[in-house]
């Protein structure tokens, strides 16, 4: 069965298509190896879109690329609205997304506990 996808969920993936490559290269100009869009949140009105990034670096290189995007955003806006076809271009704010580097860890965590058996258990 086709799986119908509202306006907002198509809008919002066409957002994250269409800044993917700005912000990967603002990320390689700034010194982070990697930055990715892993989600955008519109508004119901496509007048906000959060734009949440996946930043591999330490935590103040985090924030601080997370600053400096938030600088650049009236940039990023005018290219949107240059491919979006929509009558409004949403203005962009930022968040970091902890989820991928929560994952990296939790993964981290099960492979070093695996060959360290609890109570003389073995597997």
């Amino acid at each position: 069965m086709k799986r119908e996808f509202s306006r907002l969920d198509r809008v919002a993936s066409t957002v994250q298509r269409i800044l993917a490559a700005p912000v990967g290269e603002l990320a390689r100009n700034h010194g982070v190896g990697l930055a990715t869009i892993t989600d955008v949140e519109l508004s119901p009105d496509l007048r906000r879109a959060t734009v949440f990034l996946s930043v591999y670096a330490d935590q103040l290189m985090k924030e601080d690329f997370l600053k400096y995007i938030d600088q650049r955003s009236s940039k990023l806006q005018t290219q949107l609205a240059r491919s979006l076809t929509t009558k409004r271009t949403p203005v962009l704010s930022f968040r970091s997304d902890e989820g991928p580097e929560r994952s990296d860890r939790i993964n981290r965590l099960l492979r070093s506990s695996i060959g360290k058996p609890e109570n003389g258990a073995s597997y």
